[in-house]
């Protein structure tokens, strides 16, 4: 579809979507999409479409001046998300070329309220290109693209927002501590100190539990506690060791303090967790597991 609006070259397109209310709870629901051309004179003051609005500059630049009066220069690379229930501005200074989409969904305010920015730089541009573009090709082809497809697309272009950077530094940093992860959750057996676990990413104990929360959410005592919890939680419900076992495994210092910490976490103790999971197993399963239960509850 052609538009007649003020800046808005030729060769632009605008597609309106018609989503189903089947899939609003759980997919992203995308109004419109449009890949523009424009020169110097295109603006818009205010944006009144109740909706999320991702703005892609595959050329030129635009601002934008959210509801807060917070202005900002996109520039070719960048990526860009405006909460247009708050009425933003936005349009160009020179010819730009652009993609943009409208959407929304039920909890896309709690996702936009975690981003620590509202803009990147992506680090694949053809990759997020091709995000918009196959849905505009779709269109443009005479298709109509399917819910499940505009979802995926939308759900790629946001996750740009939590996995690029300012700069290599920032992408660098990001893959030092999803190391330190990896790291973690394959020495759970042992003991992990801050000391060690800094080492790897070259700073000081202080500044990692600091960074590290910032980067993970968690300080690295906790995501240590998370992934034993999580991870024995899964033997107790998906294999028949014994607790003895899977408090080694997980790195516990005795089965005393791995009841405790997993009652703790998750409101149970590791044989009420066992338990629970007898009810999915097959008979002749559920008589060995039931089994091994007796022996252990007889030990304790």
């Amino acid at each position: 579809m052609k538009l007649n609006e003020r800046g808005v070259l030729p060769e632009s397109d605008i597609y309106i979507y018609n989503s189903s209310l089947i899939k609003k709870d759980y997919f992203y629901q995308m109004l419109c999409i449009g890949h523009y051309f424009c020169s110097h004179t295109y603006s818009v003051k205010p944006n009144t479409l109740d909706s999320y609005l991702l703005l892609y500059v595959v050329d030129g630049s635009l601002y934008t001046t959210d509801g807060k009066g917070e202005h900002n220069i996109l520039k070719a690379g960048q990526l860009a998300i405006l909460n247009c229930y708050e009425r933003p501005s936005y349009g160009t200074t020179d010819k730009a070329e652009f993609y943009w989409i409208h959407f929304d969904s039920h909890d896309i305010s709690q996702l936009y309220d975690a981003m620590e920015t509202r803009s990147v730089t992506v680090m694949d541009r053809n990759y997020v290109r091709s995000c918009f573009s196959r849905i505009t090709d779709t269109f443009r082809s005479g298709g109509q693209p399917s819910e499940a497809l505009v979802n995926k697309y939308i759900t790629n272009i946001l996750t740009e927002f939590f996995e690029s950077g300012s700069g290599d530094s920032i992408v660098a940093s990001s893959h030092k501590f999803e190391a330190v992860c990896n790291y973690i959750n394959a020495n759970l057996d042992r003991k992990i100190s801050n000391e060690e676990l800094s080492g790897m990413v070259n700073m000081s104990p202080f500044h990692f539990i600091r960074t590290f929360k910032k980067e993970i959410g968690f300080t690295p005592h906790e995501f240590i506690q998370r992934s034993r919890i999580n991870s024995a939680r899964f033997f107790l419900q998906a294999t028949n060791m014994s607790l003895t076992d899977i408090t080694y495994r997980c790195g516990f210092a005795n089965e005393a303090a791995f009841s405790n910490s997993f009652k703790a976490f998750t409101g149970m103790t590791p044989l009420q967790c066992r338990h629970e999971a007898l009810g999915k197993l097959s008979p002749r399963r559920k008589l060995a597991s039931m089994n091994l239960i007796k022996n252990e509850e007889e030990d304790t």
